[in-house]
């Protein structure tokens, strides 16, 4: 198994073969480490990161679709774990630098953008669902009736006999709080990604 191409081990990762996915980690891990290593200087956060990311691996393996090679999908994981590191400790990262010096490994750059587009959705959607659900219950009932239940604003206003104005200003303070909580994300240094590359 040692010398099964990625396609091979993933497919039988997916399927939750732990043998192949101890191949893929012996495979990997080592550039990971390095890769963070480069861009964080503690080596106790490198490895704490660069497990994660095999963890993550393991634990959604049957969500992802890399359509080549393993390693540009894992360097999609390790770009955002740093990007993510930077945020949470409010370190101004040097973005155009990491994206400038790829690893030499990486061989599909589509490979790259479609794994960090996945864990960015992955990211944001943990984010919104954190953000609605600490809303006030009366903002929440607003939230539901409007985006799950797909109610006018009207009849919003009719179901929890409030006046249309209420309902509007809640509907714009959830929006603001959900916008609010998505610029303290690595998303916005994706979109500055695209502009960038």
């Amino acid at each position: 198994m040692e010398s099964y191409s990625d396609q091979q081990l993933w497919r039988l990762l997916k399927s939750g073969d732990k043998q192949a996915f101890e191949i893929v980690y012996r495979r990997y891990v080592r550039s990971l480490y390095r890769e963070i290593s480069k861009r964080i200087d503690s080596p106790d956060i490198a490895e704490d990161l660069t497990q994660d990311i095999f963890l993550t691996l393991w634990e959604k393996r049957e969500s992802y679709q890399p359509k080549g090679e393993i390693f540009p999908y894992l360097y999609g994981m390790t770009m955002n774990r740093v990007l993510n590191h930077y945020r949470k400790n409010k370190i101004q990262p040097k973005f155009v630098e990491i994206w400038e010096n790829l690893s030499d490994e990486m061989s599909d750059a589509s490979e790259l953008s479609a794994a960090f587009r996945q864990t960015q959705s992955e990211e944001m959607e943990t984010l919104v669902v954190n953000t609605i659900s600490s809303l006030p219950a009366r903002m929440l009932e607003v939230y539901q009736l409007r985006y799950e239940k797909e109610l006018s604003i009207i009849e919003i206003a009719k179901t929890l006999s409030t006046s249309p104005n209420t309902v509007h200003n809640q509907l714009k303070t959830i929006r603001k709080r959900v916008s609010e909580a998505l610029k303290n994300t690595s998303y916005i240094l994706y979109l500055s990604f695209l502009i960038l590359y």
